[in-house]
């Protein structure tokens, strides 16, 4: 038998432990091959399968059987393009910070399912603090903010409060998340 490191017995042993857990996520592991095609994948998700393989020191059958898996255990969300809203003339960025008048979680929910119906929001999170949620919004130019701003900030009644904060330059911008190749394996929380 092939000797385990400790790290490797705990990792077993919670993902064990929740895979008997159907209403937790379970621990998926993710092996030195898997980091490295995450890696690879959220640089550019075309990359032909034999290029793929080749990178990675694998077979095209199980490169290919284990982007599968990715998906399948929800590590992979999408595979989506990537649009630059600035080149398309999409100029305009803000930043919200928002307090509803009423925080119940009726209300709360029925804010985060308006949110979600918002082509103009981008990214909505509950956070902690002094705000309830903060939103990531892209529209064209101001007049588009303003008419934002009124149709769904303002009018329909629950927010208290909000401030909009103005990014003057983007420094940094990226959805990848790194993963090091370094360790024999990690465990992450998948949805299935």
């Amino acid at each position: 038998m092939a000797n385990i490191t400790l790290e490797q017995k705990t990792c077993k042993g919670l993902a064990d432990f929740l895979s008997q857990r159907p209403f937790m996520s379970r621990l998926h592991i993710l092996d030195k091959v898997d980091r490295k095609l995450l890696n690879l994948l959220q640089k550019n998700n075309q990359m032909p399968t034999r290029d793929l393989a080749e990178r990675v020191h694998v077979s095209q059958p199980t490169c290919l059987r284990r982007v599968r898996a990715l998906h399948e255990a929800g590590v992979i969300s999408a595979d989506v393009a990537m649009v630059d809203p600035f080149e398309l003339g999409y100029g305009m960025m803000a930043f919200l910070e928002v307090s509803l008048a009423n925080q119940s979680d009726e209300e709360m929910q029925a804010f985060e399912a308006r949110m979600g119906r918002e082509a103009e929001v981008l990214q909505c999170y509950f956070v902690s603090g002094d705000y309830d949620y903060f939103l990531v919004v892209h529209v064209r130019d101001m007049d588009a903010y303003y008419q934002f701003v009124r149709r769904v900030i303002s009018g329909p009644g629950n927010v208290r409060n909000f401030q909009s904060r103005f990014p003057m330059k983007r420094a940094k911008f990226t959805t990848r998340i790194a993963f090091d190749e370094k360790e024999s394996e990690v465990g992450v929380r998948a949805r299935r």
